[in-house]
């Protein structure tokens, strides 16, 4: 298993989860073999040569430059992908949605300042701010940003939860974990700059843990949570050949 966490280390209870009534929940049996089945692809992503580089700060300027422009698209999108769901939600009218809805309410601008965050960061490891919003991502990044909106918008809610929110906020929270050192070494701990990594790495918000809890309670039927398995796996698999073609 790659250093840094699994997919099963976001399930443990947080006051900010009880307060969206969304407390974690025993898994049932097909949340716990779906967990499984995506360990080989989280671990991938754990495991990217990016990520090795930047932890053991062997990662070239222009990789990292590059990264930044390239996955801003994605970080800057995350309210929009939210939004999505939240237009398909109903009032309580099927299982899980009045859950979804008061949710989605809740977070989205959270996620609006997480943009500016990542801004920051960028900015002070030396890309301009005219350069990041108007660069035009390389093709595997903008495979996943494309697919992360496709699931929001034409997927079941297990599948938008599943593939935004649990997987990639999930995985995030162990990368940034791993490479928060020598980050916060890189910038010499400018607090500005380093609050995107931080918040992530210490899980200042319970995004994925809920939205696992999502998951569960909109993916009614076998086929339903088939999908969110599909959904979920392919958007950890596009996340990880987005790192690989950074060099």
């Amino acid at each position: 298993m790659a250093q840094g966490g699994s997919v099963t280390d976001i399930q443990y209870a947080s006051n900010r989860s009880a307060r969206h009534g969304l407390a974690p929940t025993p898994h049932p049996p097909w949340v716990e073999a779906m967990l499984a089945e995506l360990q080989t692809d989280w671990d991938a992503v754990l495991g990217s040569r990016h990520f090795a580089a930047v932890r053991e700060q062997k990662v070239s300027d222009e990789t990292l430059r590059r990264s930044f422009m390239d996955f801003f698209c994605i970080v800057e999108a995350f309210p929009r992908y939210m939004g999505a769901c939240l237009a398909r939600t109903t009032f309580g009218l099927r299982p899980g949605d009045l859950e979804a809805r008061n949710w989605l309410i809740g977070n989205i601008r959270t996620e609006a300042s997480h943009a500016q965050w990542y801004l920051d960061w960028a900015m002070a490891s030396g890309v301009t701010y005219e350069e990041i919003v108007t660069h035009r991502p390389g093709p595997e990044a903008g495979a996943l940003y494309e697919y992360l909106w496709s699931v929001s918008n034409r997927g079941t809610l297990a599948e938008a939860f599943g593939a935004v929110n649990y997987a990639i906020e999930g995985v995030t929270g162990q990368w940034s974990r791993l490479v928060l050192p020598a980050v916060r070494h890189r910038l010499d701990g400018n607090p500005r700059a380093l609050r995107w990594l931080e918040a992530h790495a210490e899980y200042d918000d319970a995004h994925p843990r809920e939205a696992l809890e999502l998951v569960k309670l909109t993916a009614g039927d076998d086929e339903t949570r088939e999908k969110a398995k599909f959904a979920t796996r392919r958007s950890l698999q596009l996340f990880r050949r987005a790192l690989d073609a950074l060099g």
